[in-house]
């Protein structure tokens, strides 16, 4: 086994080096002869982490808090823009509450121009969750009904002077309505060429339809009414739904489309319930 051999030079080279490294510590804790160096040593690496910090870290730290701010500002003005539908529609409701038995013909007036002979309830507007109506899938709103000596209404449609709102999912002792832009509800409706099944879509004001080539073949047009077919005996048949807002086509055969409805539950507090289905 071979050994390497340490030359006379190299072991006076470390030697030399030793006692350089001896003096130079010597000097400096006895003259501080370095101590401007090490002064200047430290300087630059502070400043040079300092550096590094502001060109790495930083950006991110200052992209990070913008977004939370951002994050929290849109939160809060969701939070405000929310409160102060709350208040509209509370102040909507008691504005019209005390002009409810001046416009007690309203539904009478509507019924006689769309030539509808059924018995009805008076009812109003309790409360509405203007939160649910304005962000998520679910659109319900609260009544009372007038007279209704111990009816079951559970099924019935409900109306305004403007149309159909819904119809009534739970009756005691504040029914609740499901109204047509609820995800959840269907209505069957129709126009001169065209039937389909319109489901709510989770805004307000707009119901969407699908419907496929093959079965209608005549086109959809913007600003084409659609009524009530009355299939299912839910709901009174020709009473004017909505017109064509806007058209997707899905492929080269299926169709949809959105229709803006005539009737806005919130355009009064006064309404009226149908006896039955």
């Amino acid at each position: 086994m071979s050994r390497v051999s340490t030359s006379p030079v190299s072991k006076s080279l470390y030697f030399f080096c030793i006692v350089l490294s001896l003096f130079l510590l010597y000097v400096d804790i006895n003259y501080k002869s370095f101590e401007r160096t090490k002064n200047f040593y430290k300087s630059f690496t502070i400043s040079s982490a300092y550096l590094l910090k502001r060109v790495t870290v930083d950006p991110f730290i200052y992209i990070f808090e913008i977004s939370k701010e951002k994050s929290w500002l849109i939160e809060e003005n969701k939070k405000l823009r929310q409160e102060l539908e709350k208040s509209y529609i509370s102040n909507f409701i008691i504005s019209r509450d005390s002009k409810f038995f001046i416009d007690d013909t309203a539904i009478e007036n509507f019924l006689d121009l769309n030539n509808i002979n059924k018995p009805f309830h008076h009812a109003k507007i309790n409360s509405f969750d203007i939160e649910k109506y304005l962000c998520c899938s679910q659109h319900r709103v609260f009544i009372e009904i007038f007279n209704n000596h111990d009816i079951n209404f559970i099924g019935s449609t409900v109306i305004n002077d403007q149309g159909i709102i819904g119809q009534i999912i739970y009756d005691k002792p504040i029914a609740e309505v499901l109204l047509l832009t609820d995800v959840g509800h269907v209505i069957p409706i129709i126009s001169e060429n065209h039937f389909c099944n319109a489901r709510g879509s989770g805004k307000p004001g707009i119901i969407t339809c699908s419907y496929s080539k093959l079965i209608w073949p005549n086109p959809i047009e913007i600003g084409q009414e659609f009524f009530s077919s009355g299939m299912g005996g839910v709901y009174p048949s020709n009473i004017l739904i909505g017109h064509v807002s806007d058209i997707n086509f899905i492929d080269n055969t299926n169709i949809e489309f959105d229709l803006n409805l005539v009737a806005d539950p919130l355009q009064s507090i006064y309404l009226g319930v149908f006896e039955g289905l």
